[in-house]
């Protein structure tokens, strides 16, 4: 009767283990699944009135505000989403290859020299396709989001 006794014994003892090792493991996956960033696909977009191609220099230029009109003279209005959110950082890392700080520094000098301006800040990328389309000479960037045919998509060199 011992032995009967021993081997339930053993066998619910290793269900327990087995048990916590499942809820252990699985609580790890979920929290990498949540701290890991997701893959976000950017798009950078501009007016139909702007040329769809530039380089990453350019591109850079524009978004920190050091050059504010178009080869064609027209005036450059940026739009950028929350400076402080993440789709913001991971356009900055990712598409201009430059920190979100430091953008944030070269937008700071320009407004208290009162040599320039900061970009426009909107809530959604859904804004900004609808201020970039009705905005000649605008600039703009969403994320994950089907760009609408009358704004144009920029094009690296």
């Amino acid at each position: 009767m011992m032995f009967g006794y021993q081997t339930i014994k053993n066998y619910i003892y290793c269900g327990f283990k087995s048990t916590q090792l499942f809820i252990c493991v699985s609580s790890i996956i979920f929290m990498l699944m949540m701290t890991t960033p997701p893959a976000f696909s950017q798009t950078t977009i501009v007016n139909s009135s702007v040329e769809d191609v530039l380089s990453l220099n350019t591109l850079r230029a524009v978004y920190s505000m050091r050059v504010q009109t178009w080869n064609d003279g027209t005036d450059i209005t940026v739009y950028v989403l929350d400076p402080l959110g993440r789709e913001h950082r991971q356009f900055c890392l990712e598409v201009l290859r430059v920190f979100p700080y430091q953008l944030q520094r070269a937008w700071d000098v320009l407004v208290f020299s009162g040599t320039g301006q900061s970009p426009i800040v909107v809530k959604t990328e859904q804004e900004i396709i609808t201020k970039v389309k009705s905005t000649p000479g605008a600039i703009g960037y969403v994320i994950d989001l089907e760009v609408p045919v009358d704004v144009k998509k920029i094009e690296f060199r």
